[in-house]
């Protein structure tokens, strides 16, 4: 029993280790910079500033909300990233769902996940922030 237990708790910390953060995850981030109104509202182009290790490539997955009139206008889009290891903007385009309502000036919930491979490892960012939407 004794031994079973120790090759359990030792499975355990070898699973955790696993899919602990690695070094470059703490090193990578993303902040929303701005997001511009495209035709009218029928779509925004949502720009975000990463930091990423170099060689690292990925997309983002983007998500927007905002409530538009009496209705709440949302829609999704994508943006390549290919890391250089500095600080570089991502520009990605998000259209506003046919069924929906346009997007407008004003506050806007995005919310972005960023799947981030290199050579070994991959890892995932995930972002929730409100920003102001411009003409």
């Amino acid at each position: 029993m004794r031994r079973s237990l120790t090759t359990l708790a030792l499975l355990a910390l070898a699973l955790f280790t696993m899919l602990a953060p690695t070094p470059a995850s703490a090193a990578s981030t993303v902040d929303v910079t701005s997001a511009t109104l495209v035709a009218r509202g029928v779509a925004v182009d949502l720009t975000l500033t990463v930091a990423c290790p170099a060689g690292s490539t990925g997309a983002f997955e983007l998500n927007l909300r905002q409530r538009s009139g009496n209705g709440v206008a949302y829609g999704s889009g994508w943006a390549p990233v290919s890391c250089t290891g500095q600080p570089q903007e991502v520009t990605g385009r998000v259209a506003a769902q046919p069924d929906g309502a346009i997007f407008r000036p004003g506050e806007t919930l995005v919310t972005a996940s960023l799947e981030l491979c290199g050579s070994e490892t991959c890892e995932y960012l995930f972002i929730e922030d409100a920003v102001r939407v411009t003409h």
